[in-house]
């Protein structure tokens, strides 16, 4: 029983290994090489354990899904703070995590979706990006609905709207991050744009 955990530690070290260096690269700049070296592990032992690059970057997702995505999406849940007040949360969350200088800088999800729309990845990592950006999305939606529901946005509000500013502030927070911005700088815009989203 003790060896089986101790694998299972070394897979999931490796596994977000291998996610960082996604998330540094990118899917394409990404070689076998970098993986190998990041992960402490050989080509052989990478095979064995996770199968393709292809299939290791659909693991590396759901690493990211479960241990970043989720976490920060927990923020929009926190039922006894103001809509304003959890929306600002989940943002200042995003840009923590854009600006964090022990992770790499930026968001995983933009970087490698703009690999996808390029054309320039296999199909099975561009769905795995896909379904990470539809289930934000899904999540936003539900989270603004519900808010107009029980009166807590006006009753007029583009909600699809709403979701699509709400993505695209974090997309372009994680281009300013990538490009090193402070983040003392890029959190300043989180009360103008929640003032924005909720107007809408």
């Amino acid at each position: 029983m003790s060896a089986g955990r101790k694998r299972e530690f070394e897979v999931n070290e490796a596994l977000r290994n291998a996610m960082f260096t996604f998330w540094e690269k990118g899917y394409t700049g990404t070689s076998l090489t970098d993986l190998t070296i990041s992960m402490g592990i050989n080509k052989p032992s990478l095979y064995s354990a996770f199968g393709n690059k292809e299939k290791l970057f659909v693991s590396a997702t759901g690493y990211y899904t479960q241990n970043f995505s989720l976490q920060n999406i927990a923020k929009l849940r926190a039922d006894d703070l103001s809509v304003n007040q959890r929306l600002s949360n989940f943002l200042l969350a995003v840009i923590e995590t854009q600006c964090d200088p022990k992770l790499p800088s930026g968001c995983f999800v933009s970087l490698c979706a703009s690999e996808a729309a390029g054309e320039c990845m296999p199909k099975n990592a561009v769905k795995a990006i896909r379904e990470i950006q539809s289930d934000t999305e899904r999540f936003l939606k539900e989270f603004f609905e519900k808010e107009k529901e029980q009166g807590n946005l006006k009753s007029t509000i583009n909600i699809n709207l709403a979701v699509l500013l709400t993505t695209t502030f974090i997309h372009g927070t994680a281009s300013m991050a990538r490009s090193n911005k402070a983040f003392s700088e890029i959190s300043e815009m989180i009360r103008p744009a929640v003032e924005s989203i909720i107007s809408l």
